[in-house]
């Protein structure tokens, strides 16, 4: 009875937490006073984790109450007005040219050939670089178009996506019952501050391409491996990071000597994808639009990238983190680890060396959180948010930048407790996380 207090009176002071941001105003204008809450609820996660319900005779039920609680985590949030990225404006324009037979991929929102759409577009003022065509993949713009046909606005989006988060969570949970791990660990992405506010108030898309990955994990769990593969097949068309359980699912089976697995699995990838991704090239380009753009040209919030660019320079040092990614990720590939936790440790890597890290990127490390409850990345989600003082700096003046202890504690401060963390691990030392089947 005392852990069933605990778990429902943690998660009762979250939604009085998510409530109080919600009243906060724009979170952009607001980010000093934002961020203790933000740290409260982050820290109160620790209690259901540490003190809820050992092992429920009816998982069902906890799950629904999971769920339940993370809706109402979210619902004062969807009040709030979008102000800490511009994102969600985006996806309701570009869904709004693709209901009207328009592509995106094609032509940028400041197109000579869109202005007859504006005056009826009322979130085209608020679109960051528009004269950028689309970087999202077909399969996220078909979901933008979907909702765009209901109500082409931001909060119907950000509801949908809210929808789509819940259901992810519920995935989620299947997940950690079908691996015999602890059900309120799901509480580590379900009632999370960040995937709260990402989702909710700023609209991010994320759990829509989580989803189709969390999915073929738990059909690989289940042993519906073929199943598993058209799942990753959508999510490489929503968000092309998510198809990377399929790599190492794939070098799994080439291992076992799985032939038929090793060659009808990827073709199902590519079945899938054609098929979200066709329909926008068949005038002859292809549907990637301003990818080039961002790979080759955008930074923020980096790590190593900005130490490295005043040595090597801004460009070359793309490169030489390029290439370490590169090998890391060949390494975690000769690695015989499940394609969850594979897919964990090259996510880490793109995080230290990737020069773009924006805080709702962090919410594919969250989703892994319940199958990995790593203090280490715990503490490396829960610091994203401090990168978001970029905007109290222009607020005072300056450039859209964090101040410059920012990134030393945000990816230096997880770094090191990671090495602490692994040594306990190797040791052998009795710990609390649940074994996996």
């Amino acid at each position: 009875m005392t852990r069933h207090l605990l778990f429902h009176g943690a998660a009762a002071v979250l939604v009085a937490l998510s409530l109080a941001t919600s009243r906060l105003g724009p979170l952009a204008d607001a980010v000093p006073a934002w961020l203790p809450l933000y740290s409260a609820g982050f820290a109160l996660l620790l209690v259901p984790v540490l003190w809820g319900p050992a092992a429920p005779r009816r998982s069902g039920w906890l799950l629904l109450a999971i769920v339940a609680w993370a809706a109402l985590i979210r619902l004062p949030l969807l009040g709030t007005e979008p102000s800490l990225s511009d994102d969600v404006f985006r996806y309701v324009w570009e869904g709004r040219l693709v209901a009207a037979g328009g592509d995106p991929f094609d032509h940028a929102p400041d197109d000579t050939e869109l202005m007859d759409l504006v005056p009826h577009a009322p979130e085209w003022e608020r679109i960051g670089h528009r004269e950028l065509p689309a970087i999202y993949p077909a399969g996220a713009q078909w979901f933008f178009a979907l909702v765009a046909v209901h109500r082409a606005d931001d909060r119907t989006m950000r509801s949908a996506l809210v929808g789509v988060d819940l259901l992810l969570i519920g995935v989620l949970g299947l997940l950690l019952l079908r691996l015999r791990l602890r059900l309120r660990m799901l509480v580590l992405y379900a009632w999370h501050p960040l995937v709260a506010v990402e989702v909710a108030s700023s609209g991010h898309y994320e759990p829509l391409a989580i989803l189709p990955m969390a999915a073929g994990l738990a059909l690989l769990a289940a042993g519906r491996e073929r199943s598993a593969w058209l799942a990753w097949g959508a999510a490489l068309a929503t968000k092309y990071v998510g198809v990377l359980p399929a790599l190492f699912a794939g070098l799994a089976a080439l291992r076992r000597r799985e032939w038929q697995v090793v060659w009808l699995g990827p073709l199902s990838v590519v079945v899938v994808f054609v098929a979200l991704s066709l329909p926008f090239a068949l005038d002859g380009s292809p549907p990637v639009g301003s990818l080039g753009t961002y790979t080759a040209n955008w930074a923020h919030n980096a790590s190593l990238h900005a130490l490295l660019t005043p040595l090597l320079g801004f460009h070359p040092a793309r490169w030489v983190l390029g290439a370490a990614l590169l090998g890391w990720l060949v390494f975690v590939a000769s690695r015989d680890w499940a394609p969850h936790v594979a897919f964990v440790a090259v996510f880490v890597g793109m995080f230290y060396l990737s020069p773009v890290v924006h805080p709702w990127y962090g919410l594919w490390l969250v989703a892994m959180l319940p199958l990995l409850p790593s203090p280490s990345l715990a503490l490396l989600t829960g610091l994203m948010p401090l990168s978001y003082l970029a905007w109290t700096s222009r607020a005072s003046g300056g450039a859209w930048q964090a101040p410059a202890w920012v990134p030393w504690l945000e990816y230096g401060l997880p770094a090191l407790l990671l090495g602490p963390e692994l040594l306990w691990r190797r040791a052998g030392v009795p710990e609390s996380r649940p074994r996996a089947a």
